[in-house]
């Protein structure tokens, strides 16, 4: 399901109604739970939940350890374009940016990576800007194949996917 359709399924929710009908055993009950489902999530970002906000660091300390470990992971960022549809104020890529715009060719990606990975590092986050027709999922596809001989761990960061396609890229050796 795309964010989409999740969004559109709120589009008409009372949310300040939601809020007001809460109690602390709401947020406690959200807490204790160890799946939460979207009403819970909704709960912890209510207003009611904000004294609990230590016992939620806490729990999310707890599952990041549990699910992650205790683990430092040192990666280097590597654009692969920056195109973008956007107009983000904060975003150099901000479409409304005068900028020179391009996108890295494949070889220019096996130079990046032989050069990063000499340094030592062995995890790379591969971004672009938010523009689907710039940067296809068929090119960070390419380019991950092209990663893969370098990198053990590939992560990213662009614009959102459909679920298939996060699919295509994990099978791709997308971490």
């Amino acid at each position: 399901m795309s964010f989409y359709i999740k969004y559109m399924k709120y589009g008409n929710f009372d949310f300040e109604k939601f809020f007001y009908k809460l109690r602390d055993r709401d947020i406690e009950k959200a807490l204790n739970k160890e799946c939460i489902d979207e009403m819970d999530y909704l709960a912890l970002l209510s207003p009611v939940a904000e004294k609990y906000l230590e016992q939620m660091a806490v729990k999310a300390q707890q599952l990041t350890i549990r699910n992650f470990g205790k683990v430092i992971f040192l990666f280097t960022p590597l654009y692969l374009s920056n195109y973008c549809t956007n107009k983000c104020v904060y975003c150099g890529f901000n479409i409304t940016n005068n900028i020179k715009r391009s996108k890295l060719t494949l070889d220019e990606v096996e130079q990046e990576a032989e050069a990063i990975s000499r340094t030592g590092i062995r995890h790379i986050l591969i971004l672009t800007g938010e523009s689907r027709k710039e940067s296809p999922v068929s090119y960070i596809k390419e380019c991950v194949h092209v990663l893969k001989k370098y990198f053990s761990s590939i992560s990213i960061e662009v614009y959102p996917l459909e679920e298939e396609e996060y699919v295509e890229l994990v099978g791709a050796g997308v971490d």
